[in-house]
């Protein structure tokens, strides 16, 4: 059951929501919406599940033009932030509701409602009310309500927001394998950048109501259409500017002045060759952190690097790093693991970087456009 939105807008007062958004979701396939806050993510699937009428454009289910059809005919259910769980019923009356309103057969119900509840490990509340349950809890419980009744299309605002750690990997993992298992086509909506490479089929970027860029999560990681994907979707490392072109530099490598030797990034031998035939004077150039290489041991081979900072983060460790030959300061994040086989002892110790092959040099020209150039 594929999903076509086609030039969908929307306006509230003089603020445009959404302009003209356009995007295709294949059968059983996971969406996930990213963009800040205010670019037009829930609106967009207030639209798609028919609570909200787009100014113009159109909505197509499997094919079929389903803009003017009401949401209960377009065999779709919906997890949104408020969860709008009925209060007078326990949990299991909540996630059973669906299916008793369909005439499924009591022992079919209560087989069903057992399965999502152990999956989702809330099986110790299910005779409790909404109003005696977390906000974690909650999400849920909506989400176990919208997945009994196993329609043809999902749409989800931020179903593990609420919740944190182990929980969120394992119910992320969970669900994507649950809605292949069941051919459910889903669009996500999140803030978690990992999540959504991790969980989905597909990322679209949405800013200010304007769809930026739609592909497979790699492909937006690595190949960014602009700046802002690039920062959006993860840390980049910005290399230091360039105030000499390459064919200079290159006679400073061959031919140094030993009285007035000049020492910038791309004279440095290890860099020089990945910028050979770049138009260095007319982009700004940036890595992944998993394009660098970062040892401990002494590597001639590689650029020498001091420690300025040590940041222990939630899951990573956040190295400042600043490189001494060309003034070079830049952040990298890394896993716990990594770092310790850096065996950092004290911040005068020395490390040692240079770039992975193959590396995608993301340049930032004057047009405002991130563009990858495959080394």
């Amino acid at each position: 059951m594929s999903i076509l939105v086609h030039e969908v807008s929307k306006s509230l007062g003089d603020s445009k929501v959404l302009d003209r958004v356009s995007f295709y979701v294949p059968e059983v396939s996971l969406v996930a919406l990213l963009g800040p806050s205010g670019s037009g993510k829930s609106s967009l699937l207030r639209i798609i599940a028919g609570l909200d009428n787009p100014d113009c454009g159109s909505i197509w289910l499997h094919g079929r033009d389903m803009t003017n059809i009401s949401t209960q005919y377009r065999r779709m259910a919906f997890v949104f932030q408020h969860y709008a769980l009925f209060k007078h019923m326990t949990v299991h009356e909540n996630i059973s509701f669906g299916l008793r309103l369909r005439g499924f057969p009591h022992q079919k119900i209560k087989k069903k409602v057992k399965d999502l509840l152990d999956c989702l490990r809330i099986s110790d509340i299910s005779f409790q009310y909404p109003t005696q349950i977390s906000g974690g809890q909650k999400q849920r419980v909506a989400l176990a309500r919208s997945l009994a009744i196993r329609p043809d299309f999902l749409l989800l605002d931020e179903p593990f927001g609420a919740l944190d750690g182990e929980l969120r990997r394992h119910l992320s993992k969970w669900l994507r394998r649950y809605l292949k298992d069941h051919k459910i086509t889903t669009i996500m909506v999140t803030h978690d950048q990992e999540e959504a490479i991790s969980m989905a089929d597909e990322i679209i970027i949405l800013k200010e109501g304007r769809l930026l860029q739609q592909g497979k999560p790699k492909n937006l990681y690595d190949q960014p259409i602009d700046h802002f994907v690039g920062f959006f979707l993860g840390s980049l490392i910005e290399i230091p500017q360039f105030n000499k072109s390459f064919e200079n530099l290159a006679k400073d490598i061959v031919q140094p002045d030993d009285d007035k030797k000049i020492m910038t990034f791309t004279s440095d031998p290890i860099w020089a060759e990945l910028f050979e035939n770049r138009a260095i004077n007319k982009y700004q150039f940036f890595l992944r952190p998993y394009e660098l290489h970062i040892n401990y041991q002494r590597d001639s081979n590689a650029t020498s690097v001091r420690i300025k900072k040590i940041i222990y983060k939630r899951t990573f460790v956040q190295l400042d790093l600043f490189v001494t030959s060309f003034s070079w300061n830049f952040t990298i994040p890394i896993g716990y693991q990594a770092s310790r086989k850096l065996h950092i002892e004290s911040f005068i110790q020395i490390l040692y970087i240079k770039p992975r092959i193959p590396v995608f040099l993301r340049a930032y020209p004057l047009s405002k456009k991130l563009v990858s150039l495959r080394k």
